[in-house]
């Protein structure tokens, strides 16, 4: 008989997100709020609070829930609790922010995501909380910096989750613990392994997952891509090398790989017993804690993070710890072992720390096999070395990708567009176009790797249109595949790249030819620069085009009476009130292109149907690979 999951953490998952019309109201509400800007790891926190990652937290915690956690590892309820999850906040900033008021708190894009009613506001004694929760005051551990940085004020209070926080990375692989809970529902498991790294999985992880598989019936592989130390080894290239891992070495019924968001705080102790408290909170049963879990440097003892849940009574976490002591291969025994199985002496065992690893491939070096596999050796080789960073996942799955590129496409020449069915079509006749998107280069071993150019990919249409959700999917379709991209929003141009500009037409037109220089360079080194700008006036459009090496122009075409419905802001009833002047396609026109090479019609295709043509013109150009197969499902 199937039975039920392990319950989260205080018995009841978490959900802080509005739905319907609940939400709609909230959202429009919010504008009218006071707004705070969270940083990056205020947004990691504040999702998985919303999300019940953190379950049973409400919200950001208050002053009374702070002191017990730095003081007791405890909420006031008695239940378990190791870390502070508080909102900090510049002095300036908190002087605006009264009691028992609500504020909106928005995106570094703007966006409203939430809003919190604040029930606290206080300023503790960071020394004080620094030695408590890290065990040092040192500025050199990251965790102790950001506390710093953050602010001096905290504030405390429920949170309410209006907007979806969006993501540009790792969609298919983003489970809050409802879905999470559902799966291993679905798939019939009862007891869950958990493993946490900010690593690449190397010999030694494999080892562990493994062992701990033979006692559960499914493991839930859960890396963190929350905010990291700059010098670890980046998401995108951590998930190839998981990806490929599962695919070849790992049993894909009883294995699922989902992305934590949670920011590091590099904590240790403490922060392990929140990364059980959440794994729980998942469904999982068990959960691996190997050496020095969540530490940095040499604050912490090689196994303090196993020894601190020795502090805990059976009855205070319900999640199972599964001590593992460091792993190595063993050239005696030629196996992956430990202390506890190996008779072997230091000399006889090959382990590597992160930081050896970190400098044999910013060398170009391949780990030895013992260490890690060769495909995720050769993954990690071509993302650390500049020498070698073309060499693709596609050179150990070429059964899967075709590198052949394209050598003589015939595109149509310029004209008017004459049918929503065809995205280039016009009377200027049919011109050859010999495209030479990739070139082929031999490298030592006899090995050929692919060196793609970048393309400047131009989305341009009316406000409301869908140019930024549009070029947000392609930009996240484009990580999945391991390409190099890079978004540059209009609004968010606007604000640091073009601030003070006005909407004069002059001052749209320097707008542009700054974005313009901007994707360029970044298309000249491999980049698809992205841009999503209502960039109105055609000239200026062609002049970026003409001085671009690679440049595709997506035109997002939507009837005005459509973009006007979708106005949230109100900005087009502004502009036809008078309130705001010079506004495209109200008092200011608008230029369609002629000639685009895509043309997507948001009024009527889905997003996934307009992702589909860019990726297809993409790949008929040869910017991108063509995929001749589908992403594995675990």
């Amino acid at each position: 008989m199937h039975k039920s999951l392990i319950q989260p953490h205080g018995g009841k998952l978490i959900d802080r997100t509005l739905q319907g019309v609940e939400r709609q109201t909230a959202f429009e509400n919010a504008h009218a709020l006071p707004r705070l800007t969270l940083s990056k790891r205020n947004l990691a926190d504040l999702e998985c609070i919303a999300t019940g990652v953190y379950s049973p937290l409400e919200g950001f915690v208050d002053e009374a829930e702070y002191y017990n956690i730095v003081n007791d590892m405890r909420l006031g309820s008695g239940l378990a609790w190791s870390l502070p999850v508080t909102l900090q906040v510049p002095e300036i900033i908190a002087d605006k922010c009264r009691l028992d008021t609500e504020i909106a708190l928005a995106h570094p894009n703007g966006n409203i995501l939430a809003v919190m009613t604040i029930t606290s506001k206080f300023k503790p004694d960071q020394d004080y909380e620094a030695k408590k929760v890290y065990g040092t005051t040192e500025d050199a551990h990251p965790g102790v910096r950001h506390l710093r940085t953050e602010g001096e004020v905290y504030l405390g209070g429920p949170i309410t989750l209006v907007n979806r926080i969006g993501h540009n990375d790792f969609e298919d692989y983003r489970f809050t613990p409802a879905h999470t809970r559902s799966e291993f529902l679905k798939r019939q498991w009862n007891t869950i392994v958990a493993f946490q790294t900010r690593n690449p999985i190397h010999r030694a992880h494999e080892y562990i997952t493994k062992i701990a598989l033979e006692i559960v019936e499914g493991l839930f592989i859960n890396p963190i891509v929350g905010l990291t130390k700059s010098d670890d080894i980046p998401a995108s290239v951590r998930m190839q090398c998981y990806e490929v891992l599962i695919d070849k070495y790992y049993p894909q019924d009883r294995t699922l790989l989902g992305v934590f968001p949670a920011a590091m705080r590099y904590a240790g102790p403490r922060e392990a017993i929140l990364h059980a408290i959440a794994r729980q909170n998942y469904g999982c049963t068990h959960f691996i804690i190997g050496r020095d879990h969540a530490g940095v440097g040499s604050y912490y003892g090689t196994y303090d993070a196993q020894h601190i849940f020795d502090e805990f009574g059976p009855n205070e976490l319900a999640i199972i710890p599964l001590k593992f002591e460091h792993a190595f291969y063993c050239t005696r025994t030629q196996t992956m072992a430990t202390a506890k199985t190996s008779p072997s002496p230091v000399e006889e065992q090959i382990h590597l720390s992160g930081t050896k690893v970190r400098e044999m491939l910013s060398r170009g070096k391949v780990p030895p096999v013992e260490f890690t596999r060769p495909e995720i050796a050769e993954i990690l080789v071509a993302s650390m070395s500049p020498l070698t960073a073309s060499t693709n996942i596609a050179q150990y799955c070429s059964d899967k990708v075709d590198l052949t590129p394209p050598t003589s496409l015939k595109t149509k020449g310029r004209g008017e567009l004459d049918s929503p069915l065809n995205s280039r079509s016009g009377a200027g006749g049919e011109v050859n176009q010999t495209v030479l998107p990739h070139r082929l280069t031999n490298i030592p071993g006899g090995k050929k790797s692919m060196q793609r150019q970048g393309v400047t990919l131009w989305f341009t249409g009316l406000s409301g249109s869908g140019k930024t959700t549009l070029a947000t999917a392609v930009e996240r379709k484009l990580k999945a595949r391991h390409c190099k991209v890079e978004l540059l929003d209009g609004d968010i141009v606007r604000t640091n790249l073009s601030k003070g500009l006005g909407f004069s037409k002059e001052d749209r037109d320097t707008n542009i030819r700054r974005i313009g220089f901007v994707a360029n360079l970044l298309s000249r080194n491999g980049v698809v620069a992205i841009t999503a700008t209502i960039s109105p006036y055609r000239a200026i459009r062609d002049e970026i085009r003409e001085r671009t090496e690679n440049f595709m122009e997506v035109y997002v075409n939507a009837p005005l009476e459509i973009c006007e419905g979708r106005d949230v802001k109100g900005l087009y009833a502004k502009a036809r009130s008078g309130e705001i002047k010079h506004f495209t396609g109200i008092d200011d026109p608008y230029e369609p292109p002629l000639n685009p090479e895509v043309v997507c019609y948001t009024a009527q295709e889905t997003i996934e149907q307009s992702v589909d043509k860019v990726i297809a013109e993409l790949e008929r150009y040869g910017y991108i690979p063509v995929r001749q197969f589908s992403a594995v499902a675990v």
